[in-house]
């Protein structure tokens, strides 16, 4: 398993790599102007001609690439161009928000979700069931900015209890940090807890019509054990594989959800500094959500073989 968690780690970095590449171009062919972004639309042309210089604009584009690589290589994202601040600083100052919005959205949704899809499979065709559908049918067709305008509306406007917009750290004040973070978690853990009802269902429905299964109960081996030791185990194989698959749209809905809810995370960020035209820091922000991605399918993997320990045997044969 070792050698195996080795290979995908290595396979990582030719991935990083060319998206780096695509992700380089893509952002220097669009349109707009850094400089002028900086300097304003009221500006001389000797003064833009002046700062592209200094942007290094005014390199061809595969110069550019490279010296932004080569500092990469040694750790240093660049600064920023509008407020010459370290890229790396901005990110550790808005990474904090976002992890935390992104994990209790996957706690919210997974502790809610799998339970939910499991009875609904125990019950198949009970008013549960139904339910259980049309929620996850809601969930899959809200966009996220929509539901975020639904709660802000029901919590905020009219019931008063929960606050529109802004932040508090956990460190600073537990109560209102979870105050401020409850409404963009459920934003974005509603689409994902869907899906992943959808799926434990479909799993629990298709392991359950096994013949193993229609043994262990033959055996006389009690209700609970079937579904809570031989059902499920196999079963939640395939809703780990939706959850990674999920990952890089969840973090799309956090960029969304922070933008809606006014939160200092990652993903307001990376819209201020598309609109703004930030080069430096979209590319720093875009290749870490990129590899928190690559490494969350890698972490799959290791859970794949806990769950079922014949998958690693069958990888190295």
């Amino acid at each position: 398993m070792v050698s195996h968690i080795t290979r995908k780690l290595i396979g990582v970095i030719p991935i990083l790599l060319l998206v780096s590449i695509i992700l380089f171009g893509i952002i220097n062919m669009l349109p707009g102007d850094a400089a002028l972004a900086v300097l304003g639309e009221s500006v001389i042309q000797e003064d833009l001609a002046r700062t592209r210089s200094e942007l290094g604009l005014d390199r061809p584009i595969y110069v550019r690439y490279a010296d932004w690589l080569g500092k990469l290589l040694h750790g240093d994202l660049g600064r920023a161009i509008k407020s010459h601040q370290p890229v790396t600083e901005i990110i550790m100052q808005r990474l904090p928000v976002t992890v935390e919005l992104t994990l209790l959205a996957i706690l919210i949704s997974t502790i809610l979700a799998v339970p939910a899809g499991i009875f609904a499979a125990l019950r198949r065709n009970s008013s549960w069931d139904v339910v259980n559908g049309i929620i996850s049918m809601i969930g899959i067709a809200m966009p996220p900015f929509w539901m975020g305008i639904l709660l802000i509306l029901l919590f905020s406007v009219w019931l008063g209890c929960l606050p529109s917009s802004g932040y508090v750290s956990f460190l600073k004040d537990p109560v209102k940090n979870l105050q401020y973070i409850a409404m963009p978690a459920f934003t974005i853990g509603f689409a994902f807890a869907a899906t992943i009802m959808r799926q434990t269902r479909s799993s629990m429905l298709e392991v359950l019509g096994e013949e193993y299964i229609v043994t262990a109960r033959a055996k006389g081996l009690r209700e609970s054990i079937v579904i809570w030791k031989h059902a499920l185990r196999n079963a939640l194989i395939p809703v780990v594989t939706v959850i990674s698959m999920q990952m890089g749209r969840l973090i799309g809905g956090a960029v969304v959800t922070e933008t809606v809810f006014a939160l200092p995370g990652v993903g307001r960020e990376m819209v201020d500094s598309i609109i703004a035209r930030d080069y430096p820091v979209v590319m720093a922000l875009i290749l870490i959500t990129a590899l928190c991605v690559l490494l969350t399918n890698t972490l799959v993997d290791i859970i794949y073989v806990i769950i079922d320990p014949r998958i690693s045997h069958s990888k190295e044969s």
